[in-house]
C-alpha cells in the first residue's frame, strides 16, 4: 500500500522500502529517482540501497519528494526464504519450483508448500506432485501463497477449489527501532522445562517432542523468559539467519498482559541478536484477524510487509485437523 509523499524522509521509514526524487549536483532539474531500502537517514543526508546492492548517499537539500511504497515480489520472496530458515521443518524438497516442507503436522509453517519459484511445468503438474509426496506423509497440500508476489497463483488455486482457511501477515522492524527491554529478561540457547510450560502451544498439555526439535532446530538461535515472583510471565523465541532476527512463539500469561512483558521480551531478543549475531532487522507472522497482536507489534516498531495466505486442496477431507494451527 502506498503512501502519500511526505519529503523529507522520516526516521521511522528506515528499513522501508521508499522511492526518492531528488535533483543533481546544481540542485535544478532534472530530477533523478530511486528506489530501494532507506538504510540511513541523518540531519543531512540519507542513504538507499538500491536491489542490486548498491548504496547511494543522497543530500536532503536535493530531495523533491519520498515517499514508502509496497515491497517489491523480489522483497516479498527474499523475506519469506528468510522466514522458513527461521522455522525449519525436518522433512523438506524442491518440487517444480516449490518448497515442500512436512515436520509431523506440527504448525502450518512448518507443513505447507511454499511457492518461491516459478512453477516448472503446468499448475495441474505441480499440484499432483505436492499431492502424492504429502500424501506419504499423511498430510494434505496446504500452499503457503505470498501476496501480491503470488496473487495469481492464489486465484488458480481458488479456481480449483483450494479453501483459504488463514491470512498472514508478515511484520518488519529495523531492530534499532525496537525498544529496549524493561525488566530483566533470561536467554537461553535452549528451551527449558518452564519455557516449554510457558510455551504451551495453542493450549496443548505440553509441547511433542518433534515440536521441541522444530524450536531447536537452528544454529543461531535463543530462548528469551521473563519471570514475575518466581513465575514465568512470558516466552519467545528468536533466530538468526544472515542480518535478521525471526520472532516467533509469542506467550505471554493472560494475566499479565499489556504489562510491559511482551516489549521486554522483543526487545531483550533484539538485544541478543544484534550483540551476539549482527543483526540489524526483524521480522514477525501474525494472523491477520489477531488485532491486539499487530497493535502491539506496530507499538513496537513493526510495519506490514506482505500477507501471505494459506490455500488448502479440496481433496484434503478434513485433514486440516493433522495440522496444529
Amino acid at each position: 500500500m502506498s503512501e502519500s509523499s511526505m519529503p523529507p524522509m522520516r526516521s521511522d521509514w528506515v528499513g522501508r522500502r521508499v522511492v526518492v526524487r531528488h535533483s543533481g549536483e546544481s540542485a535544478e532539474p532534472p530530477y533523478h529517482d530511486i528506489v530501494g531500502e532507506l538504510v540511513e537517514i541523518t540531519a543531512t543526508h540519507a542513504v538507499v540501497r538500491r536491489a542490486d546492492g548498491e548504496g547511494r548517499r543522497l543530500p536532503l537539500d536535493r530531495v523533491v519528494a519520498a515517499k514508502v511504497v509496497t515491497a517489491s515480489t523480489r522483497d516479498i520472496l527474499a523475506t519469506e526464504e528468510v522466514c522458513a530458515r527461521g522455522w525449519r521443518a525436518i522433512d523438506t524438497r524442491w518440487s517444480r519450483g516449490w518448497l515442500l516442507r512436512a515436520d509431523h503436522g506440527f504448525t502450518r509453517r512448518a507443513n505447507s508448500a511454499l511457492p518461491l519459484r516459478p512453477i516448472q511445468g503446468s499448475l495441474d503438474e505441480v499440484v499432483a506432485a505436492a499431492h502424492d509426496w504429502y500424501g506419504a506423509r499423511g498430510l494434505p497440500v496446504l500452499v503457503s501463497c505470498p501476496l501480491p508476489a503470488r496473487q495469481a497463483l492464489d486465484d488458480a488455486l481458488a479456481d480449483r477449489g483450494f479453501s483459504a482457511p488463514v491470512d498472514v501477515d508478515v511484520m518488519v522492524a529495523a531492530l534499532p527501532a525496537v525498544p529496549p527491554p524493561t525488566e530483566p529478561v533470561e536467554i537461553a540457547p535452549v528451551p527449558s522445562a518452564d519455557w516449554l510450560a510457558g510455551y504451551h502451544y495453542r493450549g496443548a498439555a505440553e509441547v511433542p517432542d518433534y515440536g521441541r526439535a522444530i524450536l531447536t532446530r537452528h544454529d543461531r538461535v535463543g530462548f528469551a523468559t521473563v519471570r514475575r515472583g518466581g513465575a514465568v510471565a512470558g516466552v519467545a523465541r528468536g533466530a538468526v539467519d544472515g542480518d535478521w532476527l525471526g520472532v516467533t512463539a509469542v506467550e505471554v500469561d493472560p494475566r499479565v498482559r499489556r504489562t510491559g512483558v511482551a516489549t521486554s521480551l522483543l526487545g531483550a531478543l533484539r538485544d541478543w541478536a544484534v550483540r551476539e549475531h549482527g543483526a540489524s532487522r526483524s521480522y514477525v507472522q501474525v494472523e491477520t484477524t489477531n488485532d491486539a497482536a499487530i497493535r502491539l507489534y506496530a507499538g513496537l516498531g513493526y510495519w506490514h510487509h506482505h500477507v501471505y495466505r494459506y490455500r488448502i486442496d479440496p481433496r484434503a477431507n478434513g485433514q486440516l485437523t493433522t495440522i496444529s494451527a
